[in-house]
């Protein structure tokens, strides 16, 4: 994991990216890097965080001409054979580590370079020759990469931050925000207008004709002919189908235990984590890391302590109060560049901060198994109505009465083009858009109402979504939406410790395994990622394997007074004042409705507070000025 800055256009030197550089030195404090291309219509910065070839591939990285030259965040896997290769037909690598592999393939095979690219990524790349800027993310969005034109120059980077360093305005994108509250962000917008963010499995090209961008990769959910198929396989198809799925995790965790520094690894108490963790460990020396809770009904440090020890591994608990919260939020905030919809995101944080005070630069997480095996419990009832046609049926009879009472407009769109909305998108209506209206301003509300954020998304992704069953068409929209745009928002949390977080199970490889399943392995019984549980049950003791779904659930922040009185502090000062999204009055009079409430029923506005705290401190910490932006799915131009 690395910071990268590039910017095109003309008369650049290296002034031009030294304080951007010098904003992105979190994300890589073992060096820097600034190149600027002969003709002064490029220069790259780069911040380096030594995990492969430490003593070599500093960067930018440049070919012998000085034509070509790329900074790249993240990591390509399976390096060493890619190397070989490219030796072989005449593009021998001059550095030991993985990051030239996007050079030397681009030298080779242009833009086709990506799909021998696997991995978490970000790259820029200036082609000299052409005159031409071409930069990729990796396929699911693990790594950022963002963009934004101003005064005919292109400024791309791994980081809002260093943007803004640049010169570009600090500006609300309102209508973005209204599309996370029903959804998520927009695929290539941010909370800051005027800053773009390239989509996951996408890459961009920029020169005289201006910025193109393209998608190289997207997920490709089985028909509903495919499906019919596969449940009529031989009957040792489950079996084979494990198997395959058992090798690909294997190898995607393998690969990513590659290092010349020590590897931790995210344990809680669930499958997910504990099935990396043990692979990880029949690969390379590790430790575990795992968050602590007082509140013993989400403490899962009990069960991962146990799994620890019985793989023998040295463990290190993490504790996290709801007190943290407070005092850390304005931080997380910063680094995130994102809202934070509850205490995850310190918790986040805090648990990045340990692994690098712990002396660890690399860790492995389980992020992705419950996007890949449908383990929420909003996927289960997108499974149970993609298995019951009779459900569906009478689901979408209650749908249609839903829409003729005044659905919103989002869902109504959505019931449009698919016949029935995703489980997850209607308990996001539920609990983020309908509990928000009392507290917004006018103006913010009206945008709200115009803003269909399933339109757009819906319209993008036809061809994915056509004759597709109700739990993959929801699982695509999820992953395009919440996972890429919230969810891997993490990876903020964790550069700003210098700590990179990969993550096995957002492999194309093992996605291509998975993809297969019949609908009736996802959960026999009502036994939610059953293909996954015995895929790994040797690597799992009998308490994870036979436990139930355990998502990392963080105790409200409410149950400790801390969130509520920086609440009120921020309703009394400009940071209230000055947001464009909230009614500082109303949002007092809840805060003062809330006073007398027990902890349990203050529980129940803990999401709600935290966005209201967030868009109040990222005004104040960026110094953002309000501006409505295009609104996403409407009217207004």
């Amino acid at each position: 994991m690395c910071g990268i800055i590039a910017v095109f256009g003309g008369g650049f030197s290296s002034s031009d990216v030294a304080a951007a550089v010098e904003i992105l030195r979190p994300r890589g404090p073992d060096g820097t890097g600034i190149w600027t291309a002969a003709s002064g219509r490029a220069v790259l910065g780069h911040t380096r965080l030594a995990v492969v070839d430490p003593a070599g591939s500093a960067q930018p990285l440049r070919d012998e001409l000085g034509e070509t030259a790329v900074v790249v965040n993240g990591e390509f896997y399976d390096y060493q054979r890619i190397r070989h290769d490219l030796a072989r037909t005449g593009h021998a690598c001059r550095t030991g580590g993985d990051s030239e592999l996007a050079l030397r393939l681009y030298r080779r095979d242009g833009h086709q370079a990506l799909s021998e690219l696997r991995g978490e990524f970000a790259f820029a790349l200036w082609d000299e020759r052409r005159g031409e800027v071409f930069a990729a993310r990796d396929r699911f969005g693990i790594k950022p990469l963002y963009y934004a034109e101003r005064d005919g120059r292109l400024y791309l980077s791994s980081e809002i931050k260093a943007l803004l360093a640049c010169g570009v305005p600090a500006r609300w994108d309102l209508a973005a925000y209204a599309a996370h509250l029903q959804l998520a962000l927009p695929p290539d917008r941010t909370l800051f207008a005027g800053v773009r963010q390239l989509p996951p499995g996408c890459y961009l090209v920029a020169g005289e004709r201006g910025v193109t961008v393209r998608r190289y990769w997207d997920l490709d959910y089985p028909t509903a002919e495919e499906l019919a198929e596969a449940e009529h396989r031989a009957p040792d198809a489950l079996d084979e189908h494990l198997a395959d799925v058992r090798s690909a995790l294997d190898e995607a965790v393998r690969l990513r235990t590659v290092a010349d520094v020590p590897l931790a690894c995210h344990l809680s108490g669930g499958v997910d984590s504990s099935a990396v963790t043990a692979l990880a460990a029949r690969h390379a020396p590790v430790s575990s890391f795992t968050v602590q809770f007082p509140d013993v009904a989400l403490d899962e440090s009990p069960v991962a302590v146990r799994t620890a020890a019985r793989l023998g591994l040295p463990h290190h608990r993490v504790g996290v109060a709801p007190a943290d919260v407070a005092e850390h939020l304005a931080a997380t905030l910063r680094a995130g560049e994102m809202v934070q919809e509850n205490s995850h995101g310190v918790a986040r944080f805090l648990h990045s901060a340990a692994i690098r005070a712990g002396g660890f630069k690399v860790a492995l997480a389980g992020e992705g198994g419950d996007e890949l095996f449908a383990g929420y419990p909003q996927s289960q009832r997108d499974l149970a109505l993609s298995r019951d046609p009779a459900a569906l049926n009478r689901a979408r009879a209650g749908y249609r009465k839903l829409s003729e009472f005044g659905a919103p407009r989002h869902l109504r769109s959505t019931l449009d083009r698919l016949g029935f909305l995703p489980n997850w998108l209607t308990e996001r209506h539920l609990t983020v858009v309908g509990p928000s209206r009392a507290l917004l301003r006018r103006e913010f509300a009206d945008l709200l109402a115009e803003t269909d954020a399933c339109a757009p998304l819906l319209d993008q992704s036809r061809s994915q979504l056509d004759g597709r069953s109700p739990l993959h068409q929801s699982s695509y929209l999820f992953a395009k939406g919440w996972l890429a745009n919230y969810i891997l928002a993490a990876e903020r949390l964790d550069a700003t410790h210098a700590v990179e977080v990969r993550l096995p199970f957002l492999d194309h490889h093992l996605f291509a395994a998975a993809r297969t399943a019949a609908l009736s392995w996802y959960a026999p019984g009502g036994r939610a990622k059953h293909v996954l549980r015995e895929a790994v049950r040797g690597e799992l003791s009998d308490e994870v394997y036979s436990g139930g779904k355990r998502g990392f659930f963080a105790p409200p922040a409410v149950a400790d007074s801390g969130l509520l009185e920086l609440l009120r502090d921020l309703t009394s000062d400009s940071a209230m004042r000055d947001n464009p999204c909230y009614d500082p009055i109303a949002v007092r009079r809840l805060l003062e409705e809330m006073r007398d409430r027990p902890a349990d029923r203050q529980a129940g506005n803990d999401r709600l507070l935290h966005l209201v705290a967030g868009t109040s401190l990222l005004t104040t910490e960026f110094g953002m000025t309000a501006g409505a932006g295009q609104t996403v799915g409407g009217s207004r131009d």
